[in-house]
């Protein structure tokens, strides 16, 4: 089985895939300097989001035999939109879908979700047509065992 925070991780690609704004156009490990979103890729990549696990910091939560650590990953969900007079109104439309879509979801374990940071928008580099993109953070709780971190408590 997987380290629980591999399979949150995967719960919120699932969750964000299918949006109305972004539908299928989710991506993971993608080096978006490197390789952009492509607004003319067949099929398109935008409007599309990039999701990545970013961070997770562990805490001993009890000091008895049973080690429980509070675990507090960090989700970073990056959209990505064509740099075109509006494109204010479609970040905020699309963090408004992902917001919802993580509120609603059953995130592996997780026994909290919620988002901390939305980022500035910054103009990407290197595609083939001009784009803007936003990170929108998310905080999630979880628990495993010491010893045990494919399973959440």
């Amino acid at each position: 089985m997987d380290h629980v925070r591999e399979q949150i991780t995967v719960a919120a690609l699932a969750a964000l895939t299918g949006l109305t704004t972004t539908g299928a156009r989710v991506f993971r490990d993608r080096d978006t300097e490197e390789r952009p979103l492509q607004p003319s890729a067949t099929p398109t990549e935008i409007p599309g989001l990039l999701v990545d696990d970013d961070g997770d910091p562990a805490e001993m939560v009890t000091i008895d035999l049973s080690q429980i650590l509070e675990r507090t990953m960090r989700l970073r969900v990056t959209a990505h939109v064509k740099k075109l007079s509006g494109s204010g109104a479609e970040l905020n439309q699309i963090l408004k879908e992902v917001e919802v879509a993580m509120a609603g979801a059953a995130l592996a374990g997780a026994k909290s979700s919620r988002i901390i940071e939305v980022g500035q928008r910054e103009k990407a580099e290197g595609s083939d047509q001009p784009t803007l993109r936003q990170a929108f953070v998310f905080e999630l709780i979880y628990y495993t065992a010491a010893g045990a971190p494919d399973i959440a408590l």
